[in-house]
Formats: C-alpha cells, structure tokens, sequence
C-alpha cells in the first residue's frame, strides 16, 4: 500500500465525521477488542448439544447493523484499501459457498452441521468488518493509541492469568468438558487449545517488537518491554509447536531485516528473559517440561536435529501432519471437480478431519478461487510500503511472513470453534499497524 493506496477523508459528508467521533462506536470497538482476549462464555444454549455464545457474538450484531447502514462510506474504504478488498472478496466467496454447503446439509439431513456454518460465517463477517470499523475510527490518532494501548494491556493480563495459572493461583477457568477434553491445559481466559495461547502470544509479541523499533510513537517502552517479556513466557508455557516456528520464522526475518536491532533484542530480552526464568523456579520448571515434552521427547534421534534433517523432524514433531495432508492431497486428486470452486464453506459432512494445513483445506473448501483471494490478502501485506516507519513494517511483514509459513502446519486464520477469535487478533493487529501510514487526516480536515 503506497500513500496513493489509503484512504483519506476528501471532502467527507457530516456522517462520516460523526462515525469518526462517536463516543459509541468508539466503545464498541474497545469492547470488542477485549472480547478477543476474554473467550469465556457469556450464554450457553443448547441446539446441538452444549452451544455457546462469547461476547464478541452478541456485539457484533451491532457491528455488523454500523456496517449495513453505513455501507456506502464503509464500501468506498475497502474499495481503496487493498487488503481489505481482498479479504472482502474472500468473505463474500465464503458466503456464496456456503449455498453448497447447504445443499449438503439438506441432502445429508444435517440441518443442524449446516447452522453451526452460519455461526463461523457469522464471525468472518464481524471480525472483518471490526477490522474495518477500527481502521476507519484509527483515522483520528488519538483513538488508535487509546485502541493500541488497550490490546497491550489486554494481552499483559490475559499473559500475567496464564502465568498465575502455572504457579498455582489461579483455578482452570473452563467448564468440565473443556477441562477433559483438553487435559487441563491452563490458558486463562484465551481458550484450552495450545494453539490459542500460542498464537496470541506470538501476534503480541511480534506487534510490541515493531511498536517497541519504532522512533515515532507515544506508546510507553517499560510497557511494550513487560508485554514481550510476558509473551515470551506464554508462548514457551502454550507448547504450541507450530507458534515456535512462527517465532522462529520472525526471529530470522529480523536478523535480517534490522540487523542491529536484533542484536540489540537478542542481547537485551535474551539476558533479561533468563535471569526472571532463574529468578523463579516454579515457571522455569514448568517452562523446561513443556519444551522436554512437546519437543524435545518428540525427536526420535539425536542425529536429525543434528543433522537438520527437516522431513524426518517433521514427521516426529508434526503429530501425523503430514500423513493427514497426504490424505487431502488423495481426496482432492480423487475429486478434481472440486478444485476449481471447492466443495463449500465449512463442509465437513464429506471429509470431516481437518487437513492441519489451511492452504489445503482451503482448496477442498473454497476452490482454487478461494485460495486465490486468501493468499492475495496475505501477500498484499507484504507489499505496503512505510518508508521511514521501519518498526511497523518490521511488525507486519515478520508477522504474515510468520503466518505464510506455519499456515503450512495449522489453519488458525480460519473460523473453526477450537481457534476462538484468533483472526480477529490478527486483523484488529495487522489494521493497528497500517493504521499508522495515516496523517491523521480527521485532525486535518476538521
């Protein structure tokens, strides 16, 4: 995105200054990025067994009423944004596939498959249309620090609950059945998958890393430094695999990007990280058998690792990845009608495991069209130009680089129930950080 390529205010109709300054729209936001981070439920109901809403459900009926009737302003930012109009495109296509989607359900008599679609559709549509509500709010500076330093705090607190957690504080937050199914696995108010805390704590880290390498900003350094600390820890203690290859993936990015400041980084949060992990011996141990257990008992031989042997180190630590993508890769060369379009939006009554692996289950379910529109999205990213704002295009292109290559091994850019709101993150962050390119156009046209 080049200057030419954001949008600006000219010459705005008095409603689009009143979305910009309504104390309202200004809360919902807020309350919608703390609904990202507190993934608990609020109501329980019950449809096809025990169902429940979060609070990002209830609110976005109202996010998604701003977008309907304000349509025409919101449609011309996504117009001249070009990550938004990709993922526009991939999200109406999802809408449309979901039509096949119901067509199964009908055949198949799984009325009640298809219902829980909608609901997946349903957050597609508000994490997406949050992002946009937050980029157009983020256009008066003022409101994205307040938004910026609210992500912060919330990621600081969700992190420090998780920390208690392994010491001993605080109880599993979750409901029984969340606690069997997932052996207790402490995550605060984040979600009992791994892949959740993992996630989360790697997005955080990345975007305090980038705010943090930033000459031009107000928000407070001890504050990004006590975020990244604390993220680091979360990420460690998650056991999520495939977000220690995100990290890793980014680390080599900003060796490579910003050499300096990753020695500088290296040095820094290196030393400071292993003294607090020495200072407290409880979240050391816990941190060394989390490692020993989701990584280290998991390589078959020494000589691998030595060896950097990639496909076998796969294999011990992908947990039968690769054999479920084998098996995506036969079903599709087996259905090869439903490359082109896919065979619907979360269409799981022909193939009901998932792939592990998002480019795949894309192809199955959205088609080669489909998959276009979600990598389009990704790779436009990584085509915006900051200029001198080296921080923020550190954060974002180590950020979706991050993604591009763990998408491989996970499908957490999706809408399935185990992965709770982390798009959402994901858009609300990648929004933050193109949502400082702007020059505070509604100061300078009021």
């Amino acid at each position: 995105m080049t200057s030419q390529d954001t949008p600006i205010l000219l010459k705005p109709a008095k409603h689009n200054f009143y979305l910009l300054k309504d104390r309202y729209h200004f809360i919902l936001i807020c309350l919608m990025i703390f609904s990202y981070f507190y993934n608990l439920p609020v109501i329980g109901y019950s449809v096809s067994g025990d169902n429940e809403l979060r609070l990002y459900d209830i609110l976005g009926i109202y996010v998604l009423f701003i977008f309907v009737m304000n349509y025409s302003f919101y449609s011309h930012v996504i117009k001249k944004t070009p990550v938004f109009k990709w993922f526009y495109w991939f999200v109406l296509w999802c809408s449309i596939t979901i039509l096949i989607t119901f067509l199964f359900s009908i055949f198949k008599d799984r009325l009640l498959r298809f219902l829980q679609s909608v609901l997946y559709l349903y957050h597609l549509w508000v994490f997406f249309v949050t992002a946009v509500l937050f980029y157009v709010m983020s256009f008066n500076r003022k409101n994205l620090i307040h938004f910026v330093y609210l992500l912060l705090f919330c990621s600081l607190c969700s992190g420090v609950i998780i920390i208690l957690q392994n010491l001993g504080f605080i109880p599993f937050l979750w409901n029984r059945s969340y606690e069997v199914s997932y052996a207790g696995f402490l995550s605060g108010t984040l979600g009992p998958n791994k892949i959740v805390s993992g996630m989360y704590s790697m997005i955080m880290a990345i975007f305090s890393v980038g705010l943090l390498f930033n000459k031009k900003h107000s928000v407070s350094k001890i504050l990004l430094i006590a975020v990244i600390i604390v993220n680091l820890y979360v990420l460690l203690l998650s056991g999520s695999r495939t977000s220690y290859v995100g990290l890793i993936v980014f680390i080599v990015f900003f060796s490579f990007y910003k050499t300096s400041g990753f020695l500088f980084f290296a040095i820094f949060f290196g030393s400071s990280f292993m003294f607090l992990l020495n200072v407290n011996e409880g979240i050391n141990e816990k941190v060394m058998e989390v490692i020993e257990g989701r990584v280290v008992n998991k390589i078959q031989s020494e000589e691998d690792l030595e060896n950097a042997n990639v496909e076998t180190l796969y294999e011990d630590l992908g947990s039968g990845r690769s054999t479920l993508s084998l098996k995506y890769i036969d079903y599709l060369g087996n259905n090869p009608e439903i490359i082109p379009f896919g065979q619907g939006f979360n269409n799981r009554l022909l193939k009901g495991f998932s792939a592990h692996n998002m480019y795949l289950n894309l192809i199955k379910e959205l088609g080669l069209v489909g998959f276009v529109m979600f990598y389009g999205w990704l790779i436009h990213f990584l085509l915006i130009s900051f200029n001198k704002n080296s921080g923020y295009s550190l954060a974002l292109k180590g950020l979706v680089l991050s993604m591009l290559v763990t998408l491989f091994f996970g499908e957490h850019l999706y809408i399935y129930r185990p992965l709770f709101a982390i798009l959402g993150l994901f858009l609300i962050v990648t929004t933050a950080l193109i949502s400082f390119l702007h020059k505070n156009e509604f100061n300078q046209q009021q």
